[in-house]
């Protein structure tokens, strides 16, 4: 028996599509793994560690199709995973080695290849069959310089998943307990080298989309005891004999072998994934046989025998070939109930069932329900901080007449569809499947989610439920009154003394939207980082008020690291605003070439150009009407990027795929924002580019320092011209460089990763603890402090032991000093005066812990402590840990492969959550001092 189940649909937040096909614990995927699917997988208690193969359809796309790829690796590698096969197209393998500078691990056996014919393996046949012809704009390589490249990449491949750890590399910062992959992949491949993608762009047609037939294997026939008797076989072990292929000879000389004594094999029907992007794959899958004879295994080894899906011969089989499920995963402009289309489908016949996968047919649905959970609880008690998260129904249903019906109609039916929906699966057992089809899971909305959460703080805690209410309706009177208050006036007025006063007015509007507050890797309640910090800017005195009558200033956006997924987070968050958050967006700082840093940069390019692409066509539709044109505020698209070089370098080498990916964006390595006497590439490039930015922004100086973290990572801190300063760490331990940059912040971002009994973990991992960011802050005698980047083992945020930030500092003293030889934050209390001035700043602090989905303004920093109850009821009572696949599962079958580690039981998980999940103050620390030190 197997199992298939669709594991993810895409969404707003998640577009690709997963089936998960399951054979005695061994797991096998197909389709495309964007960006967000380890996650999604998490939320549904999904094992990794029994993912054996995965195949990839379509085209080999980093923004639809392989970006969550990844991290996923990584994921399975660090949860044991000891070998692992990846199939796709050409570029497959090239895809894989342009992470080379951020992807390490000597705990995984990792397989690349081109699916160019049958795969067989101990469970199933896959037969790749490639859609597209499409010529590529350069003319192709000699067959040796193409060899030698795919040597090179395989060579690549190796060193990223070596077996042994490597010591031919530097260890960063003198620590020799953490192994610096970075550092490694700086001297183990070039900065400056690209390298070729095998399959380039094409000019007169779409590049190859892979398709898949998902054949298993027959079922052996049973032991036939009847058939023994007539024989006169004994009934001893002369039948074992038999079976395991050992011949017995009658007295009258006849020789009984194995197969006499079987039934015949069992056929399993077969599981096709169609994913046919554009109307010219379709154009091919209809000249392709689906159900062409597929070879057995030993047909395969010996014969050397392939399937044939240009041929449309009859099978010599004793029963054709025949599929129970269709997958179409389809691109826009190929509509599936076009009168063609049906007539494509119809040749599989009445018994196989369709799962549509048409944009216009699957609801936009929450791809994390647990993580909506929380942002659902975070917006009752504070709807100004947090958005309700978009969803939307799908535009279209499947006609009535095709939709999959009750097993009693389905006879009448000659063609059977449903939508694809995460969650649909199907049991084959044999001949027979099992289907969940006809239950599929309609949708709801995040309203009715709030809704059913209120009601169950109603029935277990009256009096919370009545403070939210009341919470709530302050804030929609606010939300009334700002809808009918007058226009806020600008200075009209050209003179930088002017700009300046009317920009400090604006200090405490800067706002700070946490996309993902996480590390390492994405987690069930929080996403890799990404940080955007609006900046607001008031309008030239040239702009008409017509269009911004509302609006008192316009928005420019810095993007601090982009982990995986931070566009879909984003989207998530602003709906279909999203393109003009996108916009907004004029600089991105990368900090360091950690994957939770950087994985999602390439798809936030890519959509923040097509953003700007929508916005120019808008504008020409407008041109009819001078006003309306005059008041939309320029386009001006470039994107300023500020990281080490290997970002841009990454980008460049993917720019092979999507032409035109970097127009528009302007690098500045970091190290030439250094101290001069530090700095390389003072060059007059960056220089110019500088410049440029600074008259964008309004940029004074920018500074960078190197962070305590890996090789090339750093911190930054920049100062505008009215005054205001906002410094981020990127990952670091406690700086004294970045102290010395960062003093009199407005804005300190810091990360916070462990709690302070972690110190040792945050030393041996090169991150901070949070009495450790406060220190950092204390001595920059910061305004406001932003704590993010927390470890996922905390699943709403770290225990905090003391109620003040005043009482964990003053522990401070007893730290163990770092063994990086950079300076570790201390606290001397013996000094009165630095004592008092201390004090000062403690009362004077706003500090905020970042959550996933928030939006907060500096002059609401102060705010968080309300939050405390709420959250310490909702995670202990209403939200819950995925429950992770029973062990016994994997073990059934006796199939080959390794076996996943033990999960603790559930009794141990609840004991865990209730142990780590407390969001502000430890169970101990009496509740009166919760909002002792503002958040804290």
């Amino acid at each position: 028996m197997f199992t298939a189940r669709i594991a993810v649909h895409p969404t707003t937040d998640l577009p690709g599509t997963l089936l998960q096909c399951d054979f005695a614990g061994n797991r096998f995927l197909f389709g495309r793994l964007a960006e967000g699917t380890q996650r999604a997988l998490l939320s549904r208690g999904s094992k990794l560690s029994r993912v054996r193969q995965i195949f990839l359809t379509g085209q080999t796309s980093f923004v639809d199709q392989m970006g969550g790829l990844p991290g996923l690796v990584l994921s399975a590698a660090d949860q044991g995973l000891p070998q692992l096969a990846i199939y796709g197209d050409k570029n497959i393998a090239w895809a894989i080695a342009t992470l080379r500078h951020a992807v390490f691990r000597d705990t995984i056996n990792l397989t690349v290849g081109h699916a160019a014919q049958d795969i067989v393996n101990d469970y199933m046949t896959v037969v790749p069959v490639a859609l597209g012809d499409g010529q590529t704009t350069v003319a192709a390589p000699p067959p040796s310089d193409t060899i030698a490249l795919n040597d090179y990449i395989a060579g690549v491949i190796g060193a990223m998943f070596p077996r042994a750890k490597p010591t031919d590399t530097t260890n960063n910062n003198n620590n020799n307990n953490s192994f610096d992959e970075i550092a490694y992949a700086a001297k183990r491949f070039p900065k400056d080298q690209l390298i070729r993608a095998p399959d380039l762009a094409r000019t007169n047609g779409p590049p190859p989309a892979i398709s898949y037939i998902i054949q298993p294997h027959s079922v052996r026939g049973k032991f036939n005891g009847k058939k023994a008797d007539e024989l006169g076989i004994p009934k001893d072990s002369t039948r074992n004999a038999i079976i395991n292929g050992k011949p017995y000879t009658l007295a009258n000389g006849t020789v009984i072998t194995t197969d006499m004594l079987l039934d015949p094999d069992q056929d399993i029907k077969r599981i096709i994934y169609l994913d046919i992007p554009t109307l010219t794959h379709f154009n091919q899958a209809k000249h392709k046989n689906w159900l062409a004879h597929v070879p057995s295994p030993a047909q395969h080894k010996n014969d050397g025998m392939r399937t044939n899906v240009d041929s449309f011969e009859p099978s010599n089989a004793a029963s054709p070939p025949s599929a129970s499920v269709v997958i179409h995963q389809l691109g826009p402009d190929v509509h599936p109930f076009s009168p063609e289309y049906i007539e494509f489908m119809n040749q599989f016949g009445p018994e196989c069932e369709h799962i549509i996968g048409h944009p216009d047919y699957i609801p936009d649905s929450i791809s994390h329900p647990r993580s909506a959970q929380l942002n659902t609880a975070l917006r009752l008690v504070s709807p100004e901080n947090f958005n309700q998260l978009y969803t939307a129904p799908a535009k279209r249903q499947i006609p009535d007449k095709y939709l999959a019906l009750a097993d009693q109609q389905q006879q009448q039916q000659q063609l059977r569809a449903i939508p694809l929906i995460t969650g649909i699966e199907y049991r084959v057992k044999g001949s027979a499947v099992e289907s969940t089809a006809s239950e599929f899971a309609q949708h709801a909305g995040m309203a009715d989610m709030q809704q059913e959460l209120l009601a169950d703080i109603m029935d277990r805690a009256p009096d919370l439920a009545e403070r939210i209410k009341i919470s709530q309706d302050k804030y929609y009177k606010r939300q009334l009154r700002r809808g009918i208050s007058s226009d806020v006036s600008s200075s009209g007025s050209d003179s930088d003394s002017e700009t300046t006063t009317t920009d400090k007015k604006a200090f405490g509007n800067v706002s700070i939207i946490a996309v993902g507050t996480g590390s390492a890797v994405p987690a069930v309640y929080r996403n890799v980082i990404g940080t955007i910090v609006q900046l607001p800017f008031y309008e030239p005195p040239n702009y008409k008020r017509t269009f911004w009558k509302n609006v008192p200033f316009m928005t420019k956006s810095i993007l601090f690291d982009c982990g995986e997924s931070t566009l879909g987070n984003l989207a998530r968050m602003f709906g279909p605003e999203v393109d003009n958050k996108l916009r907004e967006i004029k600089v991105a700082f990368i900090s360091h070439m950690h994957g939770d840093h950087h994985f999602g940069l390439l798809s936030l390019v890519k959509a923040r150009q097509q953003a700007f692409t929508s916005y120019r066509i808008q504008r020409l539709k407008n041109r009819a009407n001078a006003d309306a044109d005059t008041a939309m505020p320029p386009d001006d698209s470039t994107l300023y990027l500020i990281g080490p070089q290997m970002a841009v370098g990454w980008l460049e080498e993917w720019e092979q795929l999507y032409p035109g990916l970097l127009d528009g964006v302007r690098f500045i390595d970091a190290r030439f924002f250094l101290r001069e006497q530090e700095s390389p590439v003072y060059t007059g490039q960056f220089a110019s580019v500088f410049s440029n930015l600074s008259q964008s922004l309004r940029i004074a100086t920018i500074r960078t320092v190197k962070a305590v973290h890996c090789l090339d990572s750093y911190s930054v801190s920049i100062e505008f011209h009215n005054g205001f300063k906002l410094s981020y760490s990127g990952d670091t331990r406690p700086n004294q460089n970045f102290v010395d940059i960062g003093k009199n912040t407005s804005l300190l971002i810091h990360e916070a990763t462990m709690d302070d009994p972690l110190l040792a973990d945050a030393i041996a991992k090169r991150h901070s603890t949070v009495s450790e960011a406060l220190g950092v802050a204390r001595l920059m005698s910061a305004q406001n402090l932003f704590l993010t980047h927390f470890s996922q083992r905390y699943p709403v945020s770290p225990r905090f032991y003391a109620a003040s930030a005043k009482e964990r500092l003053s522990g401070m003293q007893n730290l163990r000093e770092d063994r990086h030889g950079m300076f570790l934050v201390r606290h001397n209390t013996n000094n009165t005066f630095q004592q008092d001035q201390d004090e000062h700043w403690n009362r004077a602090l706003k500090l905020t812990l970042a959550y996933d989905g928030m939006i907060i303004k500096l002059k609401d920093m102060h705010k968080q402590g309300a939050w405390t109850d709420v959250l310490r009821f909702v995670f202990k009572n209403l939200l819950t840990e995925p429950e992770e696949e029973p062990d016994e599962v994997a073990a059934a079958g006796g199939g080959p492969g390794p076996k996943p580690s033990s999960s603790r039981t559930t009794a141990g998980a609840k004991r865990k959550r209730q142990t780590d999940s407390p969001g502000f103050v430890g169970d101990q620390v009496d509740n009166r001092h919760v909002a002792a030190g503002n958040a804290l």
